[in-house]
C-alpha cells in the first residue's frame, strides 16, 4: 500500500510519521515478509485510502472504487432480513455501480440452492475483477477478496459461515495448502466460477446488526475484515467474551475480577480498552446488545424472556437500554425484522 502511495507522489516516510506508529515497514533493513499487527495495518490502510480516494487500491482491481463505496453498500444491506437477502442486494448494488462506468457484469445470479442442504454463492468472474489477462496471476488476490467478504458475512450474522468448499477459477498453485488454511475447507481450482459452497442454513440466518453497530464496525474497518477468526480469538475482547460466557443472566464480572482473569492490572485493562476505542461499560453494553438482537430474531422467545436471559431484573430496564442502543424498543426491532412491516418510532 505504501509503495502504491509513493508511486502516486506521496511520501511514505511523512505518512508513517503522521500516524506515529511504532513500526516502519519501509525501513531500509525491513523484512517485507514480516507480518504487521492488524491495528497498524488498518491505520495505514485508512490513511492511504483517504489520500488516494480509492477503496480498491493494492488489490489490483480493474475499476477504481470511490471512497465511501463500502459504507454505502453496508447501508444498502444492513436492514435486510436474512443473509441471502443481503447477498442478493449486495450483488444488485455492485452491478449498479458497474453501470456507472459502462462496465458489463456477469454477476447476475449470485445464489443457487441445491435442495440437499447446500448452496452456491458466486462471486464476480476474474475478468470482472482484475486487469490481468493471466487468471493464475490473480488467484491470490481473488482468494483474499473472497476471504474478506466471508468475514464480513460472519459479522453480519454473528456466527461462522459454514463453508463446504471453495471454487477458484485459477489453476492450482505450487503451495495450495495456503488456500486451504485460508478457508479451512476443500479448494477446487480451475473451476468455472469463483464461488463458495456453503451450508444452506447460513443463507437463512438473520442479520443481527443495526446502523448504530454498523457505524462502530466501520470506524475500525478494515481490521475485522483482515484478521481471521482464529487470530481474532486471541484478541482482548474475544478473551473477555469467553470469560463472561454465553449465559448473561448472571451478574457481569466486575472490572477488577475481569482484570484478574486476564492476568493484568485494572489500569492496564482500561488502557488497552482505550486503545480499542472502548470502555468496560461499552463492552458490557455491546455484548448485551449482540445477544439481545440475536435472541429477538428468535420469535419463539418472548421479549420478557429475552430480558431475563440478559440479566435484567425488570423488563422495563431492558426496554430502556435496548432503545438507547438501537433507537427502537425490543418490540419495534422485532417488528422491523418481519417482511413488509412498517413501524413508527417514538
Amino acid at each position: 500500500m505504501l509503495q502504491v502511495a509513493e508511486a502516486q507522489g506521496y511520501s511514505s516516510e511523512e505518512l508513517l510519521r503522521s500516524l506515529d506508529l511504532p513500526i516502519d515497514p519501509m525501513a531500509p533493513n525491513a523484512d517485507l515478509s514480516t507480518l504487521i499487527d492488524g491495528r497498524y495495518y488498518s491505520q495505514i490502510y485508512r490513511r492511504v485510502m483517504w489520500l488516494l480516494q480509492d477503496e480498491s487500491f493494492g488489490l489490483g482491481l480493474d475499476q477504481r472504487t470511490p471512497a465511501g463505496s463500502f459504507r454505502m453498500l453496508c447501508l444498502f444491506i444492513i436492514h435486510c432480513e436474512t443473509l441471502e437477502h443481503a447477498l442478493r442486494r449486495a450483488a444488485e448494488f455492485i452491478n449498479f455501480c458497474r453501470t456507472l462506468t459502462d462496465t458489463a457484469s456477469s454477476y447476475e445470479k449470485p445464489i443457487e440452492r441445491f435442495g440437499d442442504g447446500t448452496a452456491l454463492y458466486r462471486f464476480p468472474e476474474n475478468v470482472d475483477l482484475v486487469a490481468f489477462d493471466d487468471i493464475n496471476a490473480t488467484g491470490t488476490t481473488i482468494a483474499h477478496t473472497m476471504a474478506i467478504w466471508r468475514r464480513f458475512c460472519q459479522w453480519l450474522i454473528g456466527k461462522p459461515l459454514d463453508l463446504i468448499a471453495v471454487h477458484l477459477q485459477a489453476d492450482a498453485p505450487e503451495q495450495a495448502e495456503y488456500f486451504e488454511q485460508l478457508f479451512g475447507c476443500e479448494i477446487h481450482f480451475g473451476s468455472e466460477h469463483n464461488a463458495f459452497v456453503l451450508a444452506e442454513y447460513c443463507l437463512d440466518c438473520p442479520l443481527i446488526h443495526t446502523e448504530e453497530s454498523l457505524y462502530k464496525f466501520l470506524r475500525n474497518a478494515p481490521y475485522h475484515l483482515l484478521v481471521s477468526q482464529e487470530d481474532d480469538d486471541s484478541s482482548l475482547l474475544s478473551q473477555m467474551k469467553r470469560i463472561v460466557g454465553s449465559d448473561l443472566s448472571h451478574e457481569f464480572p466486575s472490572v477488577v475480577l475481569m482484570a484478574e482473569q486476564l492476568n493484568m492490572s485494572v489500569r492496564t485493562l482500561r488502557r488497552r480498552l482505550k486503545d480499542l476505542d472502548t470502555t468496560y461499560q461499552c463492552f458490557k453494553d455491546e455484548l448485551r446488545q449482540e445477544h439481545a438482537t440475536r435472541w429477538l430474531n428468535q420469535p419463539e422467545l418472548k421479549i420478557n424472556a429475552v430480558s431475563a436471559l440478559l440479566g435484567f431484573d425488570e423488563p422495563s430496564a431492558f426496554h430502556r437500554s435496548f432503545k438507547k442502543w438501537t433507537g427502537m424498543t425490543p418490540g419495534e426491532y422485532r417488528a422491523s425484522r418481519r417482511p413488509n412491516t412498517s413501524i413508527k418510532r417514538s
